[in-house]
């Protein structure tokens, strides 16, 4: 899907990560590659003999801080992120003071597990204590919407308010929603978030899909390591605020980049060849619609996670993309943010805006020429193009679908 016209871009963004409130320690661990992960038993799952894993989490914070202390009780852990993440955008875009007006807001979400610990344990209360003994204050939050819903009450946003729940793809999937809102001109402003929390339900889920780590848990989230064993499972929101390009310039704003391309393409089959078809036919789809070839991309942000079938799809497509230029940077930030799942692709895109706004390319991996395969460049290198650089993000999903987008740094 083309942004071409009206264009679209990001003005402001804000996170809760494992690695604190705000993007700054993020995107310093993005240039570092560091990565802070904690162990757990693997509580959620069922076999007794499940090997400890690494995850993750977002550590103590105190959400008071930033969203005061009236109902916090009562807000999943998801929906505090989602909360601190979007004010933290809003007052990085210039909306938190004067507000909008709230049909100006809409609102898009990428997440697809954030109710499953409270609709598992408000039926198991109801099966095994009685139906009068379940909280009414907790129904809200059995619902996979109720992150977005909750906070469209806190920022008074009545434009829209959507729920994209479409796996690793959702992120993706909430910023092609958010600009064809914009461009239909349903609102002036979208707040797109990605969040999901990591839980013993949602463990299980992970267990039971069979992307965790059966044995050597230290081996996992080696993104295109053919003895990686299975994704590090991680936590938290990240939010953008995305706006036409006019008007950000009219209130004085600077764009940190521009989305100029989304698409989505899906694979009936499971076989790593269809896979990897689909996701390449959505590299080519994007970069069509953004008036890009690969001969002008300047950096792939992937979505290689350390799960061996999906980060071998990955890698030959882009072997085919990038036949003629296997030198294009490609940089897994899973391998440093971990597999947050529906948040996984607003994490990317806000990793992409990162290095964007820097001079510099972290380090990251490079194709062998006449392979699928692409090893770790550790060294830093320099934009080629910074002023007009073009970004390519991609992410696949377990059950086939894949989704794309081409940001690219605004102009002066």
């Amino acid at each position: 899907m083309s942004m071409k016209g009206d264009s679209i871009v990001i003005t402001g963004i804000g996170a809760v990560s494992p690695y604190g409130v705000g993007t700054e320690a993020l995107l310093k661990a993005l240039r570092t590659g560091e990565m802070q992960r904690c162990t757990t038993n693997g509580e959620a799952a069922s076999d007794k003999d499940s090997c400890e894993l690494y995850v993750m989490k977002v550590g103590a914070w105190n959400p008071a801080e930033l969203l005061g202390k009236r109902g916090l009780q009562y807000l999943r852990p998801s929906t505090q992120y989602l909360f601190a993440a979007s004010l933290l955008a809003l007052q990085h875009a210039g909306l938190d003071d004067p507000k909008p007006d709230p049909d100006d807001i809409g609102i898009v979400v990428g997440s697809n597990l954030a109710g499953l610990q409270s609709i598992t344990q408000y039926d198991l209360t109801a099966v095994t204590e009685g139906p009068q003994y379940v909280s009414p204050m907790e129904a809200p939050n059995t619902l996979a919407n109720a992150p977005a819903s909750h906070l469209a009450i806190r920022v008074q946003a009545r434009a829209f308010n959507t729920t994209v729940a479409s796996g690793q793809c959702a992120g993706f999937d909430a910023l092609g929603y958010a600009s064809k809102m914009l461009r239909e001109k349903r609102t002036r402003y979208v707040i797109v978030g990605g969040v999901e929390e990591l839980n013993p339900r949602v463990m299980w889920v992970y267990r039971h899909a069979d992307v965790l780590p059966a044995e050597r848990p230290e081996d996992a989230g080696l993104p295109y390591h053919p003895e990686s064993t299975g994704w590090i499972p991680s936590e938290g929101a990240a939010v953008l605020i995305l706006e036409q390009k006019a008007d950000a310039l009219a209130r004085g704003v600077r764009p940190l980049a521009e989305l100029a391309a989304w698409t989505s393409t899906f694979a009936l089959s499971k076989e790593t060849g269809k896979r990897s078809a689909a996701l390449e036919r959505a590299a080519w789809q994007v970069l069509t619609a953004a008036g890009r070839t690969p001969d002008e991309l300047d950096l792939i942000v992937s979505g290689a996670n350390g799960l061996s079938s999906q980060d071998q799809a990955e890698a030959l497509a882009f072997s085919r993309l990038l036949a003629d230029r296997p030198a294009v940077p490609v940089l897994p930030v899973k391998e440093t943010l971990g597999e947050s799942y529906g948040a996984g692709g607003i994490f990317q895109t806000l990793a992409a805006i990162g290095v964007l706004q820097n001079e510099e390319i972290p380090p990251s991996y490079r194709l062998v020429s006449d392979t699928a395969s692409l090893v770790p460049n550790r060294e830093a290198t320099p934009w080629i193009n910074h002023q007009t650089a073009s970004v390519l993000l991609t992410s696949q999903d377990l059950f086939g679908a894949s989704s794309a987008v081409v940001l690219t740094r605004c102009g002066e």
